[in-house]
Formats: structure tokens, sequence, C-alpha cells
């Protein structure tokens, strides 16, 4: 199984698939940040992710729930 990307690779990938993903870090709860786009099927939509340091994993089950709220590929942090 290959390596979970980080929060700082999470970002790259997003942002490289769509520029208008925003990261805000004032929005969370605790140890979050939200992860937030414009226009996924007509409507706003977020999602929190864990941040604990910008270069630790992030885990399979989050990086699955990112990518069923914005409508990417399963296969799309591999």
């Amino acid at each position: 199984m290959a390596k979970s990307p980080s929060f700082r690779e999470v970002e790259r990938l997003l942002r490289k698939h769509d520029k208008r993903f925003e990261f805000w870090s004032n929005k969370g709860k605790g140890g979050h940040r939200m992860i937030s786009h414009p226009d996924i099927a007509g409507k706003k939509r977020s999602c929190p992710i864990p941040f604990h340091g910008a270069t630790r994993p992030v885990s399979r089950a989050v990086l699955k729930s990112i990518a069923r709220a914005f409508d990417l590929t399963k296969d799309f942090f591999k």
C-alpha cells in the first residue's frame, strides 16, 4: 500500500485540480482545518480535515470522505 499523502500534498493536489479550493484554519474545531469549494454540482461544499502538522499523513478514511464530498474519483489521491 502506498504512503498516505500529507496535508500539504492534499492541498497541492486539490489546488492543482481546481484553483477555487479554499483552506481555512479558523473555521475548523481544534486541530482541524476546513476545505471549501464554491461550486460542486451547483452548491457550495465544505469538508473538515484533521491538521496535526503539515507533514503528517492524512488517513485513507479522511481522503475517501474528501473525495466523496467534492465528487472526485475514488483513486484521486493515489
